[in-house]
C-alpha cells in the first residue's frame, strides 16, 4: 500500500524527553553506532533491526519502544523497496467496514557533514520557521527547523482531510529522522495510537545490540527479530552493487530438454514448443528501476518458451522458468504444508517485485515429495514489452532446491486457455518426473 501524507505544522508538541550518553566528540548523537568499517562479509547495524510481538514493537537500531493499537497478525502489509538513503521499520494497517487505521514507522539517512545543534543555527532557523508559521506560509508545508530532529524527544503534528486524520510524529537520533504516521478515519483506534505514544520510550542502543535507559539500566526486549515491512535498503543497496544473480547458472535446450547440472535440473520441453529470446527494457520511473535492479541482482531468467505454431485468435501461451535466490532477496518460504503465512507474504513479495503480476489466490501443494508453492493470477503483457492493455491468465509453480527458488510461470490468454497449457515435466537429481499438469488446472 501506497500512503501519502501532505502535514501541515499545526503547532508541535514535544514528548518522550530522553537523554542518552553522547560522545564527548560530536555532542548532537544521542548515542554513538559503530563506523562504517566492518569484518568482510558482514552486514552493519541495520537501522531496519528491532523486534516484534503481537502487540509491540522495539527499534534495535534507534532504541524505540512502543505498545502497537493493533495486532500484527493480519494487519501486516508490504512496502515497496525503499529509497537509496531511507528505511522502513514497521507497517500495520486495518480496515473494518468503513473504519480504517494504519501506523507506518520511517527513518531517513542522516545529511553527511550536517551539523545540527548550534545555537547560532537554532536561533536562526526557528526565526525563520517562526516567520513561515504566520500568514502565507501558514497554508503551505515547511521544513522542520533541524535543531527539533535531534533532542531525543518526539514532536507531533496533526492534519485532517475529511473524516480521516494523520498524526505524524518525528525525532532525531544519531542524526537520522525517524517518523511515525499514525491515521485514518476511525476515532476509537486514533486515541488509542495517541496514548500509546505518549507512553513510548526512548532507550539507548548499544554497540553490542542491547539497550540500556537513560540511567544505564539494562533492557530486557521482548519478541522475534524483525527487519521491517520489506528488504532492508543496505541489502538492497549491497545486492545491486554486487550482482550474485550472474553467478546463477544458466543451463541450456539440447533436443527439447533443458537442462541445467549445475542446480541439478532437468525440464522437458513440451512438444512443437521453442525457447524465445525476449527483450524487457528496464522501467524508466526511479522507484521501479530500483526494483527492476534488485530483483534483477538476485535472480536469472533460465528459459522462456511458446509454442512454434500459435493459434492467430489469441494470444500465444509462454512458460518462463526463473531462478530466484531467496537470501539475496531477503526471502522466506515455506517449509510446511501449513505454512500459509510464508506462503501470503511470498504472494506479497511477488507482486511488489512488478513482474510477476497480480496474485489472487495461493496453496500450498507436495509432488513427489518436493513442496510447491502455486500462486494464481493475471499478468499484463504490457509488463512484458508486448501489446498494450492485454491482460494474461498466469499459474506460478516455486519450490525450493539447492538454495534456489525454482519458479516456472505458466501464462495463457485465460483460464481456459490455461488449462490446456502442456506445462510437461520437472527431473531433479535423483527424483522421478514431476508431471507439473497434475495439478495445473485453474479452479473456475
Amino acid at each position: 500500500m501506497a500512503v501519502l501524507i501532505c502535514l501541515l505544522l499545526l503547532g508541535a508538541v514535544t514528548i518522550l524527553p530522553a537523554q542518552c550518553p553522547v560522545s564527548d566528540d560530536d555532542p548532537n548523537l544521542m548515542f554513538k553506532r559503530p563506523g562504517p568499517v566492518r569484518p568482510p562479509g558482514k552486514e552493519p547495524p541495520l537501522p531496519e533491526a528491532g523486534y516484534l510481538t503481537n502487540t509491540h514493537y522495539t527499534s534495535q537500531f534507534f532504541g524505540i519502544d512502543f505498545d502497537l493499537p493493533l495486532t500484527v497478525e493480519g494487519h501486516e502489509i508490504m512496502m515497496p523497496i525503499m529509497p537509496e538513503k531511507q528505511h522502513a521499520l514497521l507497517a500495520l494497517q486495518y480496515e473494518k467496514g468503513e473504519h480504517t487505521g494504519y501506523i507506518i514507522v520511517t527513518a531517513t539517512d542522516p545529511q553527511p557533514g550536517e551539523q545540527i545543534n548550534t545555537p547560532e543555527k537554532e536561533r536562526q532557523e526557528l526565526e525563520k520557521w517562526n516567520n513561515q508559521n504566520t500568514g502565507w506560509g501558514a497554508q503551505n508545508p515547511f521544513p522542520i527547523p533541524s535543531f527539533l530532529l535531534s533532542t531525543g524527544r518526539f514532536n507531533s503534528s496533526t492534519h485532517r482531510t475529511g473524516r480521516n486524520i494523520a498524526i505524524q510524529y518525528w525525532t532525531g537520533i544519531n542524526n537520522y529522522m525517524v517518523k511515525v504516521v499514525i491515521g485514518g478515519n476511525d476515532q476509537d483506534f486514533l486515541h488509542k495510537a495517541k496514548s500509546l505514544m505518549a507512553d513510548a520510550k526512548i532507550y539507548c542502543p548499544q554497540e553490542d545490540g542491547s539497550m540500556i535507559t537513560k540511567e544505564g539500566k539494562p533492557v530486557k526486549v521482548e519478541g522475534k527479530p524483525y527487519y521491517g515491512p520489506t528488504v532492508p535498503t543496505f541489502r538492497v543497496n549491497a545486492a545491486i552493487h554486487d550482482e550474485p544473480g550472474k553467478n546463477i547458472p544458466a543451463g541450456e535446450v539440447v533436443e527439447g530438454v533443458y537442462r541445467n547440472p549445475e542446480l541439478g535440473l532437468q525440464y522437458q520441453l513440451p512438444a512443437e514448443w521453442a525457447p524465445l529470446s525476449p527483450s524487457d527494457p528496464p522501467p524508466v520511473e526511479a522507484s521501479a528501476l530500483r526494483i527492476y535492479r534488485f530483483l534483477h541482482a538476485c535472480s536469472q531468467t533460465l528459459l522462456t518458451i511458446a509454442p512454434q505454431h500459435p493459434a492467430k485468435d489469441q494470444p500465444a501461451p509462454m512458460i518462463v522458468l526463473h531462478a530466484l535466490d531467496p537470501n539475496c532477496l531477503s526471502m522466506h518460504t515455506a517449509t510446511s504444508l501449513t505454512d500459509k503465512r510464508t506462503l501470503d507474504a511470498v504472494a506479497a513479495s511477488l507482486e511488489e517485485m512488478n513482474e510477476f503480476g497480480q496474485i489472487s489466490t495461493d496453496e500450498l501443494i507436495t509432488m513427489h515429495g518436493h513442496l510447491f508453492m502455486v500462486f494464481h493470477g493475471t499478468l499484463a503483457t504490457a509488463e512484458r514489452g508486448e501489446d498494450l492493455g492485454v491482460r494474461m491468465s498466469q499459474s506460478i509453480f516455486a519450490t525450493r532446491y539447492n538454495k534456489m527458488l525454482l519458479m516456472w510461470s505458466v501464462i495463457a490468454a485465460d483460464r481456459d486457455a490455461l488449462n490446456e497449457v502442456p506445462v510437461s515435466n520437472i527431473v531433479f537429481e535423483g527424483s522421478p518426473p514431476i508431471p507439473l499438469k497434475e495439478s495445473a488446472e485453474v479452479k473456475k
